[in-house]
């Protein structure tokens, strides 16, 4: 009897989980002298177990790491199945006891954070890529020949097509377009809702089966009028019911995805549906373009080829009937496992090996490329911000150079780059937010959080970030130059004065910071001009151009003034007038003069009630403290259009004075 231990992150029904559990199935079937066992890192889904252990795969619960290493030095194999996250990578760097060892990446492997490094590959005695695309990337084909003949193979990711036996179409008038999998933009196509809705196609349906950002996908849809084109249903577990529902897969995916050997594809392909796809990821040699699907390189290609195959019925059953050989001969648990058994075979004839991470197990060091980080000490406390940079290799070096670089012009620029991170590399499966998760403590993926946080415009929990990352040790003064940038944003200006004090204490000529200290000052000034513009429950803002003849100036304020003045609330509101370059004494005088003039023809004493503001230029922070507590701006025929450009109010709620009448009024103040 042979003994597979399968490690895994996390055992749910995810692809990578159902292929485990289908391997293991059909290894079992063709050589029943091999046994197989799974521990999950995290907490397994009892669902996930069931399914497992029909496959005749027995799920253990190891109770610490002693208990697990214990599971591990009995296996005869130990097989990983990876994908990048902290979990994983710090089982890994863990003392492990002699093994023989199978890593299986079930990632594409060619961009972050998803990436085969080379020493994912040095560590394992065995190296499976899951697809042809992760088998020709540079990180194998730079092995030495003799090392890549040893021990790199490729077998593809295992759908169990038992799910998906005998489908047959079921009747329907709608030309229905499938997708299954992630509904997350780290996964699918950024503009899925649009190039989708743009296919001219009668009587079209989009029928979606998975999670994720639902919500916003409904809300693009009805944004572009097509909410009823878009059926969403969730998860889905009985695949095989609404694959028959399909005509076509529209399976676009985003650039930077890690999909590698796609099972949903692999099982509508064996249903004979055709699908569309990207090149992109592992996707790239899954489909051969016009033989088993359409392969597009652009949004109008997708939606073109998506009417193509609408109006060639003929050519969606070629694509089909191609696209259901082709799985069949290729793809499936069954042909993987006849390529993993004999891997398994062959390392039994091999001893276990103790092994250590960034030390090949096979080959010399000496030919290891040398890195950064094997020059420069990272101190302890910043070991997931090390452990992140290790897991995706080269292919994102701004991170390396934000943790270890002295040159500020690097610095600010690889923060720069940090911050314009893809959803994926960011806040996705294996992202920085991800390791920040695992690793709280550390300062630096606090900083790096925070940056991205920030490009999205989340301001508040940016600064939340930065004030953390400085907590946890990231006390290069450029933390406290991004923590005074977002303070300054959020107007929190306690914490903006201490950022500011301590870059005068680091870099007292640094000038940013010079000009943002004046702002302050300028703040904390509009902060005291608030209070003496007696704002009151109702302000209204007006931006008179004072060039105009005062007599239709005069006329126009006088009108003004008068509306807000008898309305029965007045005393609840303040109109705020903009004096722009005017003197305040001119204007004081003319509006007294007009305020003279409500008294003498209406027998009206504004003074009574409405409350009179005077407002001149401010600095932008200024009027960014101002126009939040403005309820609307009135529209004037003698407006200043600059002065208002100025003040960034054009978006204010605007009301023309005519609106004004006692009647109307009651509605805009209080509805």
């Amino acid at each position: 009897m042979i003994k597979v231990l399968h490690i895994i992150d996390f055992l749910c029904l995810g692809g990578a989980a159902r292929s485990m559990i289908a391997i293991s199935k059909y290894s079992s079937r063709l050589h029943e002298q091999l046994q197989h066992q799974v521990i999950s890192l995290k907490e397994a889904t009892p669902s996930a177990v069931e399914l497992a252990e029909l496959g005749g795969m027995k799920f253990v619960n190891p109770t610490d790491v002693i208990a697990r290493n214990k599971l591990i030095a009995e296996a005869d194999l130990v097989h990983i199945h990876y994908w990048n996250n902290p979990q994983i990578f710090s089982f890994l760097h863990s003392e492990l006891p002699p093994t023989r060892l199978i890593i299986w990446f079930h990632v594409s492997g060619d961009s972050a954070p998803q990436v085969i490094t080379r020493d994912l590959i040095n560590y394992a005695d065995f190296a499976i890529p899951c697809n042809p695309h992760s088998y020709d990337l540079p990180v194998v084909r730079q092995l030495a020949p003799e090392i890549r003949q040893k021990k790199v193979g490729m077998v593809y990711d295992a759908a169990d097509f038992e799910r998906v036996q005998n489908i047959q179409p079921k009747p329907h008038n709608t030309f229905n377009v499938g997708y299954m999998g992630s509904l997350a933009f780290s996964k699918m196509h950024p503009e899925y809702i649009s190039m989708s809705a743009k296919a001219n196609i009668p009587h079209v349906k989009f029928i979606l089966c998975g999670g994720g950002n639902i919500n916003l996908l409904q809300q693009q849809a009805s944004a572009l009028d097509s909410l009823n084109k878009f059926d969403f249903r969730g998860f889905v577990e009985d695949i095989s019911s609404v694959i028959s529902e399909f005509d076509v897969y529209g399976y676009p995916l985003c650039e930077d995805t890690y999909a590698a050997a796609e099972l949903n594809l692999q099982e509508v392909m064996y249903a004979g549906i055709p699908a569309i796809v990207f090149p992109h990821g592992g996707i790239k040699k899954l489909v051969i373009d016009n033989y088993t699907g359409l392969v597009v390189n652009s949004e109008l290609e997708y939606s073109q080829a998506l009417e193509y195959l609408y109006h060639n019925p003929q050519e969606r059953l070629r694509l089909g009937k191609n696209a259901k050989q082709y799985a069949e001969q290729i793809f499936g648990a069954e042909n993987a496992a006849k390529q993993l058994n004999p891997i398994y075979h062959r390392l039994m004839e091999t001893p276990k090996r103790t092994r250590q991470w960034s030390i090949p197990v096979d080959g010399s060091l000496l030919d290891e490329p040398v890195s950064l980080l094997d020059v420069v000490e990272i101190p302890t406390q910043f070991e997931g911000s090390k452990t992140f940079i290790e897991s995706i290799g080269d292919t994102a070096p701004q991170f390396i150079t934000s943790l270890t670089s002295e040159d500020i012009n690097q610095l600010f620029a690889a923060d720069e780059k940090i911050g314009n991170s893809s959803t994926l590399l960011g806040l996705g499966e294996g992202g920085v937010a991800q390791y920040l998760n695992h690793y709280p403590q550390d300062g630096y993926l606090r900083l790096w959080v925070g940056l991205i946080l920030e490009r999205q415009g989340k301001t508040s929990e940016a600064m939340g970030q930065f004030i953390n990352s400085i907590h946890f040790g990231c006390n290069h003064w450029r933390a406290f130059w991004y923590l005074a940038q977002v303070a300054e944003h959020l107007q929190e200006s306690s914490i903006l004065q201490q950022a500011l004090d301590k870059l005068s204490h680091s870099v007292p000529n640094f000038v940013p910071a010079q000009e943002m200290r004046k702002r302050l000052q300028t703040l904390l000034n509009s902060e005291f001009n608030l209070s003496s513009l007696n704002l009151r429950e109702i302000n209204y803002i007006i931006f008179p151009d004072w060039t105009q003849p005062e007599d239709e100036l005069g006329l126009e304020l006088q009108q003004v003034i008068q509306s807000l003045a008898t309305h029965p609330d007045s005393e609840k509101i303040t109109l705020i007038i903009h004096t722009a370059n005017m003197a305040v004494e001119d204007a004081e005088m003319f509006l007294s003069s007009v305020v003279m003039n409500l008294l003498v023809e209406e027998d009206l004493d504004v003074t009574e009630g409405l409350e009179i503001s005077l407002v001149g230029n401010l600095a932008d922070i200024q009027w960014k403290a101002l126009l939040p507590r403005v309820y609307a701006r009135i529209l004037l025929e003698c407006e200043d259009t600059n002065a208002l450009k100025q003040a960034k109010a054009e978006t204010l709620t605007s009301y023309d004075i005519e609106v004004f009448s006692e009647a109307q009024a009651e509605q805009f103040f209080f509805a």
